[in-house]
């Protein structure tokens, strides 16, 4: 029975990941649009140019950087019994609406919502008990839950650290940099706020598949966007094979 339950959570695990990849999948069997097609689309729209500010950047929470759209992670190395493991304990995203320019015009793009394939940009290992920079100091009193790991005891003769070891991760869209979209166009004449703007803003809606903004080109965002699964296909793979190997050992 337990061989039996573990192929079942195997092929959970492979259904669970295939739906994963569908914004992967869709990303990467289409070609992307000029940007001025978008005004008058009927469906979704693949785009890539060069991300700007409309009304200004947001602060990356974990290195104060001045962004148009991140996403922060927190891993943590917590112990139970005789077994340890990196676990994640806080994540999150956050953005303002920018603008996406190619050689035929820029569109709006609005990100709330967005599944975001987004390189490291950085990524900070602090042991426990060692004193968090200033930025992430900032950040675990005014952006997150979690409390500061930077904790010890003394004995005495010896100061033991008892916090555990984190890592700390964030991901962003800078201005300047190269940006690949693929969302919903709408037609909205107020979106036009320069000579090359058109009329229209890029999001997330019903009639699109999938909604993805990255800061790389189309074959780098599906790159990156089935990366990011991997982990959850090596654990199906890994629980679907012991299953596999328990039914044939015991008939069950």
């Amino acid at each position: 029975m337990v061989g039996l339950a573990l192929l079942l959570l195997g092929i959970a695990g492979f259904l669970y990941t295939g739906y994963r990849l569908r914004p992967a999948y869709h990303v990467y069997r289409g070609d992307t649009d000029d940007v001025i097609t978008a005004e008058r689309a009927d469906g979704p729209v693949e785009l890539e140019g060069t991300a700007s500010e409309i009304t200004g950047t947001v602060e990356a929470p974990l290195t104060g950087t001045p962004c148009l759209v991140y996403e922060y992670e927190v891993e943590e190395h917590q112990s139970s019994g005789k077994n340890s493991s990196w676990n994640t304990v806080d994540s999150g995203m956050g953005g303002l609406p920018f603008r996406l320019e190619d050689r035929t015009a820029s569109v709006r793009i609005e990100p709330a919502g967005a599944d975001l394939a987004l390189s490291t940009s950085a990524s900070t290992k602090i042991d426990g008990g060692e004193r968090e920079p200033e930025s992430i100091r900032r950040f675990l009193e005014h952006e997150s839950d979690l409390e500061s790991e930077n904790s010890s005891l003394d004995l005495g003769v010896v100061e033991l650290a008892t916090g555990n070891d984190r890592k700390y991760h964030e991901r962003r869209l800078d201005p300047g940099e190269e940006a690949y979209v693929f969302g919903q166009s709408r037609y909205d004449v107020e979106a036009r706020e320069t000579m090359r703007d058109i009329s229209a803003v890029v999001g997330d809606g019903p009639d699109t598949p999938a909604f993805v903004v990255a800061d790389s080109c189309q074959d780098g965002a599906a790159r990156l966007l089935v990366r990011q699964q991997l982990s959850w296909l090596a654990i199906s793979a890994i629980v679907f094979v012991f299953g596999l190997w328990m039914t044939a050992e015991t008939g069950f």
